[in-house]
């Protein structure tokens, strides 16, 4: 190779350009052309493959998506003013404010924020816990806090859930489709995606951990406090139950029941014929106004609805007296449920050796006190449950 590039060498091949200029011309143009291409598609290639591995990153499926493990603090300080503020308008009643920052907001979960609203007197303690969604800029938020009541002393420990995203300008909102109101009344649509994604992500062993904190100290709270446990399970139960009836939803949902009734009769006429089956019809059409108000609470369907545990908690004169307390402990890693039903809307989960206050049972469920649950109550199978001290 040393010997090609000599003087002669190079001497000749100046010579034959200077004699043959037009072609090498020619020649050096195509060769800077090829060479261009060259680059261009390689460019090109690269530039495809970056934007297939990039798609590839915002095109993961629910299926395959995974929460990442621990809590992140991305956005965290903008969560923590949106929530300050969400909170501070609930408690005022605040409805221009909160529409603003949780939407869409109906005009039934507004009539009832105007209800509870006035037996708050303050929210605080607000801690979110943040993990990043499947699309950049949604966060699944667990949110701690302490509800101050009027009157009472003692603060109730709570834990929220919000699914928040990111606006068009810039700003964070609360996606309110996602809301313990509306996944409890379902007035908007649900995706299935996203029900989904919270599905995986109350699944959590992190979330199951949190949970269970809250849940000790709330037990402890309305333990150490009578006038805490009346607030709650009395005073603000019977001011959600009175909402209740005269909203919109217990109108749909009689009408619903009305509805169905009426196929029912249509596709059965002889059996309807008997007193029986017309008593058990008259029952699933026209529950009373307190069963209904209180079946709402659990968000159940029409005959998940009559066996509804805060039917059971919520005296009345004709209903027996409710069993004492007592402790039970959980054998397993168990699912938490807001009805006596595997089609129940599930709560979250608990882990093994979890003590719970027990308020008795209902068919294979025991009803257990659950921070989270209609009222602070929920289900879990019997079968995974051991009572203390046996």
């Amino acid at each position: 190779m040393k010997d090609f590039f000599n003087k002669e060498t190079l001497d000749n091949i100046k010579q034959f350009c200077a004699e043959n200029k037009k072609y090498v011309g020619v020649a050096g143009v195509l060769v800077g052309l090829i060479l261009i291409l060259i680059v261009v598609v390689a460019g090109g290639n690269n530039g495809r493959q970056s934007n297939t591995e990039a798609g590839s990153q915002t095109e993961i499926s629910v299926k395959d998506f995974e929460f990442e493990k621990d809590y992140t603090n991305d956005a965290k300080d903008d969560i923590s003013t949106l929530l300050a503020d969400y909170y501070k308008a609930y408690v005022g009643d605040d409805l221009d404010t909160l529409g603003k920052l949780a939407t869409p907001m109906s005009d039934n979960e507004k009539s009832y924020i105007g209800v509870v609203s006035q037996y708050y007197e303050s929210v605080n303690d607000i801690t979110p816990y943040t993990k990043n969604g499947l699309k950049k800029g949604t966060y699944f938020v667990s949110v701690k806090n302490s509800i101050k009541f009027t009157g009472v002393d003692t603060q109730a420990p709570t834990l929220d859930f919000f699914y928040i995203e990111t606006g068009k300008d810039g700003k964070l909102f609360i996606n309110n489709v996602y809301s313990n109101f509306n996944r409890t009344y379902c007035e908007n649509e649900l995706d299935d995606d996203i029900m989904e994604l919270i599905s995986k992500y109350t699944a959590s062993s992190e979330f199951a951990d949190l949970h269970e904190e809250v849940q000790k100290a709330y037990e402890q709270a309305v333990g150490s406090d009578a006038n805490l446990k009346t607030m709650l399970e009395t005073t603000l139960t019977g001011a959600i139950k009175q909402w209740y009836t005269s909203s919109g939803i217990a109108n749909l949902k009689k009408s619903d029941a009305d509805t169905q009734t009426t196929e029912a009769d249509t596709q059965q006429a002889d059996d309807a014929s008997q007193s029986g089956d017309q008593q058990t019809t008259d029952a699933n059409a026209g529950q009373t106004a307190d069963q209904q108000t209180t079946d709402a609470n659990a968000g159940q369907s029409t005959d998940q609805q009559t066996t509804d545990t805060n039917a059971a908690n919520q005296q009345t004169a004709e209903q027996p007296q409710a069993p004492a307390e007592y402790q039970v402990v959980t054998k397993d890693v168990v699912k938490v449920r807001d009805g006596a039903s595997t089609d129940a809307k599930e709560l979250g989960l608990l882990k093994e050796q979890v003590t719970l206050t027990a308020y008795g049972t209902e068919g294979d469920w025991t009803i257990v006190s659950y921070s989270a649950g209609t009222n602070g109550r929920a289900y879990i199978k019997t079968e995974n449950l051991q009572t203390v001290g046996q």
